[in-house]
């Protein structure tokens, strides 16, 4: 997510957004992958979930290798970074 948050630094995270309405084009996630947490840009919404992807273009997972993040495995929205 370079060069919006770089390796090393806190956010704030709170599902409590997403209690009242859906995630929304360009809202920063932060999700479970397996056992891994990652923080990405929500570029689409589908009707199964989900599709992300990183600021960094040159060195981020692409939303295809992503696939579609489900909404059970969103751990929050990015409030604030620290």
């Amino acid at each position: 997510m370079v060069p919006t948050f770089y390796p090393g630094e806190n956010v704030l995270i709170s599902s409590i957004p997403y209690l009242f309405s859906k995630p929304k084009i360009g809202d920063i996630i932060i999700f479970k992958k397996g056992k891994i947490a990652m923080i990405k840009r929500i570029k689409k919404t589908t009707v199964q979930g989900l599709v992300v992807i990183g600021d960094n273009k040159q060195d981020s997972l692409n939303s295809s290798e992503m696939g579609v993040v489900l909404l059970k495995d969103v751990l929050g929205k990015v409030i604030i970074k620290l």
